[in-house]
């Protein structure tokens, strides 16, 4: 990667490149003590993947809504660099959609879970990982037939490189992070509930989900839904550049 290449990131951050699984390798970093900010990319062009190591000082359940604090980082970090008209919204609990089609989103992981600072079940660290498709397949010659998968190129996005949407959502994350931890998950769960695309869906003041259908209501448990990712890019080969 060229040097004007490599993202901005504000203070706080530290960034390295990985070969590739930057979820995986940052996990490992934190397993062997990384510090808080510690973040990692893979340089591709075709898939924007990066992770950051964080060491959250709440109960796993508070910890875990970092993952709607990442997806917002996301969704305002892509949105402060596409066209203005770009229909760009969240699915729950992970996803990142563009014209209602996904593009792919964040994953979460915890270490175990320890006493920090007089609370209890607080996760030893805590990995956030994003992923977004940049380019779809060289000479796809019906592109728009998958409807539930799509990438940026597609989508009108073709100006957005990686390192540029590593350095948005960096920022954009902070900012949400900041909020977080100075005003609590609420004014993040309200502007999720402003970019879900499921207008149905209720987030609670926990972190988990409930859809009301004809009086029953239905919880959808937070940390059951993040042990997997909702969403799984497929595989491009020949991707174009």
């Amino acid at each position: 990667m060229m040097p004007e290449d490599w993202p901005e990131l504000p203070p706080g951050y530290t960034l390295r490149l990985c070969a590739a699984d930057a979820f995986a390798t940052a996990c490992k970093a934190a397993q062997d003590g990384a510090a808080d900010g510690f973040m990692l990319m893979v340089e591709r062009h075709d898939r924007c993947e990066a992770a950051l190591v964080l060491r959250p000082l709440d109960p796993v359940q508070a910890a875990l809504t970092l993952g709607y604090v990442g997806l917002l980082g996301l969704h305002d970090g892509l949105a402060a660099l596409a066209p203005a008209e770009t229909p760009i919204s969240l699915g729950w609990p992970d996803r990142l959609m563009v014209n209602a089609a996904c593009v792919g989103g964040v994953r979460v992981a915890h270490g175990p879970l320890v006493d920090k600072e007089g609370m209890r079940d607080v996760p030893d660290w805590l990995v956030l990982g994003i992923t977004v498709q940049m380019v779809g397949a060289e000479g796809d010659d019906d592109p728009g037939a998958d409807l539930v998968y799509t990438n940026l190129h597609e989508e009108g996005c073709g100006e957005v490189t990686v390192p540029r949407l590593v350095e948005s959502f960096g920022r954009h994350l902070l900012h949400w992070l900041d909020r977080w931890q100075e005003q609590g998950f609420e004014p993040v769960r309200r502007a999720v509930l402003h970019d879900l695309d499921d207008k149905a869906l209720k987030i609670e003041p926990n972190g988990d989900a409930a859809l009301d259908s004809g009086g029953a209501k239905t919880i959808f448990n937070l940390r059951d839904r993040l042990r997997q990712p909702t969403w799984e890019l497929p595989e491009i080969t020949g991707a174009v550049s």
